[in-house]
């Protein structure tokens, strides 16, 4: 695959709200793509990028970060680009600095692997006048050059869409997701194929785990670290229990908490929050753990392509999972696209009805989505949306089961299945 064909829906994206924004953040795993889209854009705006991970360049802005943030004006635009800002922190007071003089669009575009608030300071200096986005590894619907835009189009008008994808064929195998799942999303992962994939995952993990986590937090047991962030692929898409992760990584609770920020730190995990306005007795309010890219999670967990394609009872269980953290990074992908913010989560009950995922828009609709690998369905796999759909009331506009089959069609009131190759065909 040649990624440098592969276009980037968030640069369209970033170029719109320059326009309103003075300072707009690109954040996200590093190797997503991150320094190439800031290139791009670089060239759209005929200006330069400030590479921090480049030594003598962060050398030179840590002893003059004004130097760095000036208005460039042998540059068409003036625009600012930084790449790797969290290398040196000391870049945001410099940009603050310019804010105090003008807050007008368009003045720097930022890129940082670590999250922003786990900067020491860094959330108060850009309050109002930073603007965060992430950018994550390449969608299926970049690697395969569409745009569905499904998520928006289900928000927007549910029956109307999924009577449309009625009429398109899709053919995706199970063997096609399997092959999906264990190559993910990461650009220089994509390119390869077998042992140079393999050796490329393990390279990502060992620099995470060796430089960009201690970058964040000094670490005094890597390699608890190490064992953490392989239970926690085990139990990807899961309630984590912390105490269970701290025993089989053989470190204390407070540390294994700790740790576990600083993994979501660098976006090798994100935990799901519990939903709910008002999370009453009869709902759970424990979050669920995420993988950030299936590849990572495949890898860590030793499963090929072809394991997967096994059908063996343990496989079976661990493509279910896999398939899980797969599509809901999808559907954040495809949220990140969109102008406008939602709330996300997802909803488990104590009697045992749960629903995968759930966007919640900023007038309160809820729609939710549940994630299957058979490719036929039973009763039986709607009863978490009908539940959702009982305790949300009118605010219940959809509920979605994705599945690996091939036929989208209504199934009760609100609630369509639909191909998971649709968010990409």
């Amino acid at each position: 695959m040649d990624i440098t064909t592969i276009g980037r829906r968030i640069n369209d994206v970033v170029y719109a709200r320059s326009r309103e924004e003075p300072v707009i953040l690109l954040d996200g795993p590093r190797a997503s793509g991150k320094s190439t889209a800031l290139h791009l854009l670089a060239a759209r705006y005929q200006t330069v990028v400030f590479d921090l991970d480049d030594q003598p360049i962060r050398d030179d802005a840590a002893r003059d970060p004004g130097f760095y943030t000036r208005p460039r004006p042998s540059t068409k635009s003036g625009m600012v680009l930084i790449d790797e800002y969290q290398r040196v922190p000391a870049i945001l007071d410099a940009i603050k600095e310019r804010m105090n003089v003008s807050c007008r669009p368009g003045q720097f575009i930022l890129t940082g692997s670590t999250r922003h608030n786990a900067l020491p300071g860094s959330v108060q200096s850009l309050t109002g006048r930073l603007h965060r986005m992430e950018i994550y590894p390449f969608s299926q619907s970049e690697m395969a050059g569409t745009q569905p835009d499904l998520i928006a189009k289900l928000i927007a008008d549910p029956a109307g869409t999924v009577e449309r994808i009625r009429e398109k064929p899709h053919t995706e195998t199970r063997e096609g997701y399997a092959a999906r799942i264990t190559k993910g999303g990461f650009p220089l992962a994509v390119q390869r194929e077998g042992t140079a994939r393999n050796r490329w995952f393990d390279n990502y993990l060992r620099q995470i785990v060796e430089r960009d986590i201690p970058g964040v937090a000094r670490i005094r047991n890597k390699r608890g670290l190490s064992a953490l962030l392989r239970y926690v692929a085990a139990q990807t898409a899961q309630i984590l229990t912390v105490e269970r992760a701290a025993a089989a990584a053989a470190i204390d609770f407070s540390t294994a908490r700790d740790y576990l920020q600083l993994l979501e730190d660098v976006f090798m995990i994100y935990e799901l929050p519990a939903w709910g306005r008002t999370l009453r007795s009869i709902v759970g309010a424990k979050p669920k753990i995420h993988i950030l890219d299936s590849g990572i999670a495949s890898r860590l967990l030793g499963v090929t392509t072809e394991k997967l394609n096994a059908k063996e009872p343990s496989t079976l269980t661990e493509f279910g999972h896999l398939l899980e953290s797969f599509t809901v990074t999808e559907i954040f992908k495809d949220l990140s696209w969109i102008d406008d913010t939602f709330l996300t989560g997802h909803w488990h009950t104590h009697d045992g009805k749960e629903v995968d995922f759930i966007i919640e828009t900023h007038d309160g609709s809820v729609y939710g989505f549940e994630i299957k690998t058979g490719s036929r369905t039973v009763p039986d796999v709607f009863s978490g949306l009908s539940a959702l759909r009982a305790f949300a009331g009118t605010a219940f506009k959809a509920g979605f089961v994705f599945y690996t089959g091939a036929q989208a069609f209504k199934a009760e009131d609100r609630i369509f299945v639909l191909p998971l190759s649709a968010l990409w065909e």
